[in-house]
């Protein structure tokens, strides 16, 4: 099969094309053939060789949608011929946690208090022709969701879903948005408002704003024309935002904290920008605020958001999309000032 490999760690110019021989599956286990990869920041993280039990050459890609293509020995949760999109998280089913379903805190692997356990981090990925996974990680995908939903849906669409619900968003609170036109972002902005909440993008590149709006902004910040603070302060009468959903990390941290409202909350899934900050005690305390960590999702959160993309609930705007011999140009289409949404992989 064909596969894109990490053949050295550094950027994008270290993904190499390469024919290796098609996985077989063992017991739990089925093999996907790809039709779709999600290329994600996380993927990035491991060319840049965040993880360092990778072992090379290795095949990135988190973000996996396909067809059941092979069953390993007792399997009999899903079926050849089956669309299936592959549940973030992997997990033992034996720990305190995953009886609880909340697989996305499994405690088996030590490596889990730190990074999260994920296929193309703890597996090899999806950049390739076909993968391996558990069965139980395969979970079948409505008729009514689209191919290029159906895989957003499963590592953006989850972590957003879960992050929204970690979030305690109620009705009439004001949400600031940080890194609104990521994958993550665009999300954010549309299930917020269907809280009944307002939120409020944050952007480097305003020429996005009309659709902000449309995915359900009240108000766009340039976080490149002046203080995200002081902006926040003046839109809210110096109150501040009940919510910061921040994925990106120590860089907007120093911004995020200080937009809070008294009671608020910050909500953080990545450390993309960094994870070392520092946190100023006496008005976190005297202002009961509080900061809430959020990792990706349960097969349960995957489940919820396929039958909401099926009701037509919310939308992923899709910024490209490439073959997989593309992979190092859609690796970096990430960082491309324009982007507005996913970048995908087309494989099969």
């Amino acid at each position: 099969m064909k596969a894109m490999q990490i053949t050295a760690f550094g950027g994008p110019e270290h993904l190499r094309l390469a024919d290796i021989l098609t996985p077989e599956p063992g017991a739990g286990e089925v093999r996907i053939r790809v039709t779709r990869c999600g290329v994600n920041p996380v993927d990035r993280s491991q060319v840049l060789g965040r993880w360092t039990w990778l072992q090379l050459p290795h095949i990135p890609g988190s973000e996996i949608l396909g067809v059941v293509d092979k069953l390993g020995p007792r399997v009999s949760t899903v079926n050849v011929g089956q669309r299936v999109g592959v549940a973030l998280r992997l997990f033992c089913s034996q720990c305190h946690y995953c009886l609880r379903g909340q697989e996305q805190l499994c405690m088996a692997d030590p490596r889990t208090t730190v990074s999260p356990a994920i296929p193309g981090a703890f597996t090899e990925g999806g950049y390739a022709e076909y993968t391996i996974v558990p069965a139980l990680n395969a979970i079948p995908v409505p008729a009514e969701v689209d191919d290029d939903s159906a895989c957003a849906a499963t590592l953006d669409g989850v972590t957003a879903w879960h992050m929204i619900e970690r979030a305690r968003i109620s009705a009439g609170d004001r949400v600031l948005v940080v890194g609104a036109s990521g994958g993550l972002g665009t999300l954010f902005l549309q299930l917020v408002r269907q809280r009944g909440a307002v939120p409020v993008a944050v952007t480097g590149n305003m020429a996005h704003l009309a659709a902000f709006q449309d995915l359900g902004a009240e108000t766009v910040i340039d976080r490149t024309a002046g203080n995200v603070v002081d902006e926040v302060r003046r839109l809210t009468d110096g109150r501040g935002m009940d919510v910061v959903l921040d994925p990106t990390g120590a860089a907007s941290w120093t911004a995020s904290i200080g937009a809070l409202a008294r009671g608020g909350r910050y909500v953080t899934c990545g450390i993309l920008t960094g994870a070392e900050v520092t946190l100023n005690l006496a008005p976190f305390y005297a202002q009961e605020q509080e900061v809430i960590g959020s990792t990706g999702g349960s097969r349960r959160d995957l489940v919820d958001c396929f039958d909401a993309i099926a009701r037509g609930t919310f939308k992923f705007p899709i910024h490209a999309r490439y073959p997989l011999s593309g992979a190092a140009d859609a690796m970096r289409a990430l960082s491309d000032p324009s982007r507005l949404g996913k970048v995908l992989l087309e494989i099969g």
